[in-house]
């Protein structure tokens, strides 16, 4: 008899592991209603943004930390066409690279904007960093189900999910200019530099670590 073809995972560690996430974000659905509902309409919402301190509470950590992973499962398909077991260390030190990275950023943002006297604008613009990374959790658990379950052909996979991972990118990065633009009080080009400083020279160095 032929045998049926059936989807199945790389990996065990991978499905439970996308199976905690997307219980995670269910729990946080029901439990934080409304902000998660706020959270959906963050990316597309306009005005000015305006400072405000910055919380750890578990809504927020839980999404930023699952964030960082589902990223760090999407590089690691980008990078290998076969997922076997012992990746699963490659995953846990990109996803540690990759929170090192943002922490040293965050950091820096603060300490620009006290160096440059432009506290409230800086402060706004990595406030929406991190919402932005927030909203991406949501939106990255279905694609990282997809980037597991998809066949062939898997170039193909791998450059749409190269793909997704840039537009999401550049889209929080486009907010990010946009908050900073309106809101500081410094030249136009003085921020470009910054933001080459501050975004784009350290993305690429982290391509290069990753």
């Amino acid at each position: 008899m032929e045998k049926i073809p059936v989807a199945t995972l790389p990996s065990a560690w991978l499905f439970w592991l996308l199976i905690a996430g997307t219980l995670a974000l269910g729990l946080l659905r029901r439990t934080y209603a409304q902000q998660f509902k706020n959270l959906l309409r963050s990316p597309f919402r306009t005005g000015i943004v305006e400072r405000r301190e910055i919380r750890f509470d578990l809504f927020n950590v839980t999404l930023e930390v699952w964030a960082i992973i589902a990223v760090a499962i999407g590089v690691l398909f980008i990078q290998k066409s076969e997922i076997v077991f012992t990746d699963w260390a490659i995953v846990a030190r990109y996803a540690l690279t990759i929170a090192i990275f943002l922490t040293l950023q965050g950091t820096i943002y603060q300490l620009a904007g006290y160096v440059f006297i432009d506290q409230d604008a800086y402060s706004a613009a990595w406030q929406e960093k991190a919402q932005f990374l927030r909203w991406s959790a949501i939106w990255m658990t279905p694609i990282i189900w997809w980037l597991s379950f998809a066949g062939e052909p898997r170039e193909l996979v791998r450059w749409v999910g190269a793909g997704i991972l840039i537009v999401l990118y550049t889209w929080s990065l486009a907010r990010l200019s946009n908050v900073i633009i309106r809101q500081s009080h410094l030249r136009l080009y003085h921020n470009v530099l910054y933001l080459c400083a501050l975004e784009i020279a350290p993305v690429v160095l982290l391509l290069q670590i990753i």
